[in-house]
């Protein structure tokens, strides 16, 4: 009955209960912990012991056996070699990067909403900085596993990389409206599930765009933790373009070309790639 399903609604659900398993776990476990006994970090241990066997059962280890080749294929965690991982590497930085840039920019164009600031004073430290690493490493496993490995694979196989990646980061561009509905937000998560889902075809496998998600979330978060919101600065259409917005400018396209360079040499490290 499950091969009988159309492929998209297939590759659908698997991305869907990939990621949805890593999420519910780690949000039950940090709820429980905050609450009973926030002093000790015990669920970032706990969730690190389940994130070894979550993964060592998507590579096929495991019950039930008959799922193991499809759980390895579907996963996509192939090794690559030390070429591909130092371009992957470049490629997905610079790329990180001109996003960031490019998001800096919009800033200066589009009046985004003043986020709200959560206040985790309440937290004590021991227990706050591993929640804040362990919730960046849960988005980049769950996340690359459930959409670049399970969902992304099986289109690209059968409409080709273009059409997956695409449809793929639309998808995971949606799945993130649970961090709001505003537009320009939604469209920067499709532009970064555009970038992974490129570095994982490019380097033929999810473990690159894990260490640069995972990487990249974690920043984020501790920024957000230790740095207050503040006041932005005009749009350019009511002060006027000035240096700094001309030097966002000139870093977007700077370090936008040189990934896409980058992306061109990570392609040359798997010559027999068709």
């Amino acid at each position: 009955m499950w091969n009988r399903a159309p492929l998209l609604l297939r590759a659908l659900l698997a991305a869907a209960a990939v990621t949805g398993t890593t999420t519910i776990v780690w949000g039950v476990l940090i709820q429980s912990n905050l609450r009973l006994s926030p002093r000790l970090p015990w669920a970032a241990v706990i969730m690190a012991v389940f994130l070894v066997f979550y993964w060592k059962f998507l590579k096929g280890w495991g019950w039930p056996r008959s799922t193991a080749a499809a759980r390895r294929a579907g996963l996509r965690a192939e090794p690559i070699s030390p070429s591909a991982w130092r371009w992957s590497l470049v490629a997905g930085g610079l790329g990180l990067a001109a996003s960031i840039a490019l998001l800096i920019l919009s800033h200066r164009l589009i009046q985004w909403p003043q986020p709200a600031r959560s206040d985790l004073s309440h937290i004590p430290l021991i227990t706050l900085l591993p929640s804040l690493l362990m919730s960046a490493t849960v988005a980049g496993i769950g996340e690359e596993a459930g959409f670049r490995g399970f969902m992304q694979g099986p289109l690209e196989r059968r409409y080709g990389p273009a059409v997956g990646i695409a449809i793929t980061s639309m998808v995971f561009g949606l799945a993130h409206l649970t961090h709001g509905a505003f537009l320009p937000a939604i469209l920067f998560d499709i532009g970064w599930g555009a970038l992974y889902g490129s570095l994982t075809y490019r380097s033929g496998s999810i473990v690159p765009a894990i260490v640069l998600h995972s990487s990249a979330d974690a920043l984020e978060f501790i920024a957000a933790w230790k740095f207050p919101p503040a006041a932005g600065a005009p749009l350019a259409w009511a002060s006027g373009p000035d240096r700094l917005l001309w030097f966002n400018c000139l870093l977007v396209v700077l370090l936008g070309s040189a990934s896409v360079w980058a992306f061109r040499r990570l392609a040359r490290t798997r010559p027999n790639e068709v």
